[in-house]
Parts: C-alpha cells; sequence; structure tokens
C-alpha cells in the first residue's frame, strides 16, 4: 500500500485540476453520485477533538476515510493537528494507499473555498478580505492565485501586531490589520479560518449581495441571515452546497457559506495523488 507523505502531496498536485475536480465530486454529491457519512466527533482531552470523515465517489473508484484530531495548545501558541486519510478502490474495498500530514487537507480545503469563490465570483472580487492567515487561508490564497482568480485588493487580518508585520513583508502590496471589522467593511468576500470560539467577523459589513466562506464554523460571524447559510454538511433546513453550486448566484443575495470540509473533497486529492504518482 503507498503512503503520501506531506512532501509527495506539494510535488503532485496541480491546484487548478484539483479545484475543478472538488467542483465536479460536490457536483456528484448533489445528484447522488457519490456519497459521505456524516463527520463524526469525540473528544480528546479537555477541549481537543478526534474526527472522522469518509465519502465514496464511484466515478473515481475511489472511496476514503480521514481520522484527524486537534489537541489546543497554550494561549499564543499552535495547537496539534494530525491527519490520515486511507483510500481505498470502489470496486473491491482493497486499502491502496494512505495520505498522512496536514498538506492535504490544507490544500483540498483551500481548493473547495476557491471553487467556491470562482462559482460566485467568476470575475473575481475588488475585494477580498482573509480572516486569520495560518495554514489553511494560505493555502486558500494559493490555490486562488493558481487559478487565476481576479482579486482587486488583498486585506489580511491578523492577531497580533508581530504577525501584521510578517504577512506583510510577505505581502506588500496586501492591506494587513489587526480589525477585522474595518477589513470587511465593503468587500465582496471574505474567508475565515482563524479557530476562533466566538465571533471575530459582521457579514453585515460586506457590500450587499457579499458573500462570506466561513472554515471555522458560524459561530466566528455574526451580522448574517440563517436563511443565508449554504453549507457542506447535509444539515436539515440548510441549503446544501451542492444545489447551490450548481444553480450559482441568483440575484446577488448575500450568502454564507459554511465549509467544514467534505469527504469527496479527500476522494478528489486522492484521485489526483494516485493517477499523477502512476503517470510517473
Amino acid at each position: 500500500m503507498r503512503e503520501f507523505t506531506d512532501p509527495d502531496v506539494a510535488a503532485l498536485v496541480d491546484l487548478a485540476v484539483l479545484v475543478d475536480e472538488i467542483a465536479l465530486c460536490i457536483a456528484d454529491l448533489g445528484a447522488g453520485a457519490a456519497s459521505q457519512a456524516p463527520k463524526s466527533a469525540l473528544p480528546l482531552g479537555a477541549d481537543g477533538f478526534f474526527l472522522s470523515i469518509a465519502g465514496v465517489v464511484p466515478r473515481l473508484g475511489l472511496a476514503a476515510a480521514k481520522w484527524a484530531s486537534y489537541s489546543p495548545a497554550a494561549p499564543g501558541a499552535s495547537g496539534l493537528s494530525t491527519s490520515v486519510i486511507t483510500v481505498s478502490a470502489v470496486s473491491t474495498g482493497e486499502p491502496l494507499a494512505i495520505v498522512t500530514g496536514m498538506r492535504a487537507t490544507h490544500l483540498r480545503t483551500g481548493a473547495t473555498a476557491a471553487a467556491v469563490a470562482r462559482r460566485w465570483f467568476p470575475g473575481g472580487v475588488d475585494a477580498l478580505v482573509l480572516i486569520g492567515f495560518g495554514p489553511t487561508n494560505r493555502a486558500v490564497l494559493e490555490v486562488l492565485e493558481a487559478i487565476g482568480f481576479a482579486i482587486g485588493e488583498l486585506r489580511i487580518v491578523v492577531r497580533s501586531s508581530s504577525s501584521a508585520r510578517a504577512v506583510q513583508e510577505l505581502h506588500p502590496t496586501a492591506r494587513v490589520s489587526r480589525d477585522a471589522r474595518s477589513a470587511s467593511t465593503g468587500a465582496a468576500l471574505a474567508i475565515s479560518a482563524t479557530g476562533s470560539t466566538g465571533p471575530v467577523g459582521d457579514a453585515g459589513l460586506l457590500e450587499p449581495g457579499g458573500a462570506v466562506i466561513t472554515l471555522d464554523g458560524l459561530r466566528t460571524w455574526a451580522g448574517y441571515v440563517p436563511a443565508d447559510v449554504v453549507d457542506d454538511r447535509g444539515t436539515a433546513g440548510v441549503r446544501p452546497l451542492a444545489d447551490a453550486m450548481t444553480s450559482g448566484p441568483v440575484g446577488r443575495k448575500s450568502v454564507v457559506f459554511d465549509i467544514a470540509g467534505s469527504a469527496v473533497a479527500d476522494v478528489a486529492l486522492a484521485a489526483q495523488l494516485m493517477e499523477r504518482a502512476d503517470a510517473e
């Protein structure tokens, strides 16, 4: 059985192809041509968790199951995240590969956000706000740049002055601040990945018809209308992501995409790893 590590993922994954494949897998899910189990979570210590997700995409001939964990650290320090994805053949159930490390999760999350952004704003946006700039939102920006998503002004919100200085050096043309409200005001699109347990953003400050993509849960946002929420978990009474991706924006209504992580996105990434490894 093969093992793909973080360096393998970095070397083998074509980000533009991954975005396209994730969009197709989400469409498969909406059409009933793919399936995924509800996410399950178990406690890890006082504030951490284990979680598992699994999905099957017959079109790709693959299934994937992820076992992941998060253990928080002391205030001001980074917590520990782990992930192992097992990839199996749909035809036989035979295990084919494992994908270890966090790079796969960061890239598939970034690619999912990019697929949503491209579908909702095919011409790009005048202003994009990234709230939080850890590995997840750095991956989001990496993927958006890889697909040529047009960004008029990039605004990045971080927690500390030292982080602001470091990010400004890396992205000298970006507007870097610690004020999420100011940064969000008038923006077309805001993407959050903070790990915060309370609101850090206000959807009501975006331009009319603006969109939020929250990668850290609805708890990090205020000012939104519950009826405007779209999610990728099949929550009862909430519009599914697959439906929104199929229909696209209608009348440029404001929307909040609650993206918790889809197992079919893991399958999409695993399929590319397997295909490109075979080609080499």
